[in-house]
């Protein structure tokens, strides 16, 4: 249950809305106490009355009749209030949930959530959480409904008959004791295995769902669906089982709610306090018959407890995850100078170093570019220099300012990344574009993407153009200026390029880094390739092996001094 604390603290916020559901579920359900042992009042009076042609004439059938509905219409209304007002809280609880834990999500890099991956992190998100509305509807409110709902119960009989009252008593105690502690064994091991098995079967369908074209084409996609089929069935499994002890909670209440209507019938019917057996008699079996009623979702609430627990302990695996990077609280630097010294770096459980003794200087308004074969550490330096990793060891300094000491904010405005995905939300292309500068005006937006040749969009609808997911309707090349066209509106002083033109013909090719050249003037730029486009604009070129860099200097002199260097740039110029 300690898992649980924590989430119900955020109850709080909620109070008000909380304990109106609550009332009206005890409303709803003295409603229907009423209702039920007036009923069996008003049925068994009217019948003894009418065996008499002189009590038939007198009986007060009307009051009765009235009360049986009153209590119907208040038993309908107070349903009908209780479900809208409860669910309403628990929605905004959940609302609230979902923001905590993507505030707490969101701030955690990769050296955070290194083992967490991308569709179990979203499974947390989404279907955890939704199983902690368990915890409310299904939990708090039923054992205090129960709790308040018998006692109630047990006092009202007690003003006819104590023994009666007591008898009662002792019976729904015994049941709100036993009955969670039982069903809460019974439901530990498939409640849990209901949550692991869910987020298992939703990991492998996202992972399905995004490989689908790779299936298809290596011919794989029987393996994954029998594999989708495997968590499937073991879900089904899951389920089966909880339906099972369901149905023998349901079984064994309705059994134990005979059984005290026997016993209660058997003991009023010698009389109720004393006296003679009278309508009385069929209140105190109808009022036992009622007081199960408050009791019954009981065996359901502890039931699933235990997914509740699993989900929260899911949940709280994230969230009580710290950064991995602690930030400053220095302002923006005037400069894009960029200095590398000594960075060593290696990944957690990995016994290789990636980065060994790293050393790059990059002046204001500079231009390098970082060459190097696959795996010698480009991606992983500019991993480094946007803080998704920590140095092990060396420094890095922008504008002469340690990036550690740097206030988040400063630092995302303080350089922007132009990489080979650029992702396009489901949205307009206005809303795609403030992504980079919120507070933008049209005009600006209209400028810029005349600026990246991108006017041929604004022709039909305008900035109100509706991309769709992933930008499905443009083309490679109108990706990566969309992502240059939010470079320019993010305004930063350094400009981190990561194989911007990767997959991109060589017409197309040379025009992106043409552009990329023209409007990145004036900022300083280090452009993370591969490739030889555009190397000879370049002011310098940085060689890195082996987590080194072995040589930095212009694309002319590299030419004439580096025999690997010019090998490379005749193998590649050939193609």
């Amino acid at each position: 249950m300690r898992e649980l604390l924590p989430f119900l603290r955020l109850y709080r916020y909620h109070w008000l809305s909380l304990t109106l559901g609550l009332l009206l579920a005890l409303v709803t359900l003295f409603a229907g106490m009423g209702l039920l042992s007036l009923s069996g009042w008003f049925l068994s009076a009217a019948a003894v009355a009418g065996l008499s042609v002189s009590t038939r004439d007198t009986f007060n059938y009307m009051t009765p009749a009235g009360g049986v509905r009153f209590f119907s219409i208040i038993r309908t209304a107070g349903r009908w209030g209780e479900r809208v007002v409860s669910h309403d809280a628990t929605f905004r609880v959940l609302t609230r949930l979902r923001c905590w834990f993507w505030q707490r999500l969101a701030p955690l890099s990769s050296a955070s959530l290194g083992r967490f991956r991308q569709a179990d992190l979203l499974n947390r998100l989404v279907a955890d959480i939704d199983a902690l509305d368990h915890v409310y509807l299904r939990l708090l409110t039923p054992i205090g409904v129960a709790l308040i709902g018998s006692l109630g119960m047990v006092g009202f009989l007690s003003l006819f008959d104590t023994r009666l009252a007591l008898t009662l008593g002792t019976i729904l105690l015994v049941t709100l004791l036993g009955f969670p502690v039982l069903f809460y064994l019974l439901g530990r091991k498939p409640g849990q295995a209901l949550v692991e098995r869910r987020a298992a079967l939703r990991t492998r369908l996202v992972d399905y769902l995004g490989a689908h074209a790779e299936l298809q084409m290596f011919a794989a996609t029987g393996i994954q669906r029998a594999a989708l089929a495997h968590d499937e069935a073991e879900l089904i499994a899951s389920q089966y089982a909880m339906a099972r002890i369901t149905g023998v909670a349901s079984g064994l209440m309705t059994l134990i709610s005979g059984w005290s209507l026997v016993l209660m019938l058997w003991l009023a019917g010698h009389g109720v306090n004393g006296q003679l057996p009278d309508p009385i008699t069929a209140l105190m079996v109808f009022a036992t018959l009622a007081s199960f009623e408050s009791i019954m979702p009981l065996a359901g609430a502890f039931q699933h407890l235990t997914a509740s627990i699993t989900a929260a302990r899911r949940l709280s695996d994230v969230l009580h995850r710290t950064p991995a990077q602690q930030f400053g609280d220095q302002p923006r630097p005037a400069s894009g100078e960029l200095v590398l010294a000594d960075l060593h770096f290696t990944y957690p459980g990995s016994e290789q170093p990636v980065l060994l003794g790293c050393n790059l200087t990059l002046q204001p308004g500079e231009k390098l570019a970082l060459l190097g074969p696959t795996g010698c550490g480009k991606s992983t330096l500019l991993s480094l220099l946007t803080r998704e990793w920590e140095p092990g060891s060396g420094s890095i300094t922008l504008g002469g300012v340690p990036l550690q000491a740097l206030d988040e904010q400063a630092l995302r405005g303080a350089m922007t990344v132009v990489s080979q995905r650029v992702h396009l939300f489901s949205a307009t292309l206005r809303d795609n574009l403030k992504l980079a500068a919120p507070d933008a005006s049209d005009e600006r937006l209209v400028e810029v993407l005349q600026q990246v040749g991108l006017a041929a969009l604004l022709e039909q609808d305008g900035l109100a153009s509706w991309l769709g997911e992933g930008g499905r309707s443009l083309s490679g090349g109108e990706l990566r200026r969309i992502g240059i066209a939010r470079a320019l509106l993010h305004d930063a002083p350094l400009w981190l390029l990561d194989e911007p033109t990767e997959g991109l013909d060589r017409q197309t090719e040379q025009a992106i880094m043409a552009l990329l050249l023209s409007l990145g003037a004036g900022r300083t730029v280090l452009l993370i390739t591969h490739r030889l486009t555009a190397l000879e604009s370049m002011d310098r070129i940085a060689l890195m092996e082996a987590g080194q860099i072995r040589r930095c200097d212009s694309h002319a002199n590299l030419l004439t001094s580096d025999v690997d260097y010019r090998r490379l740039h005749q193998r590649l110029a050939a193609h």
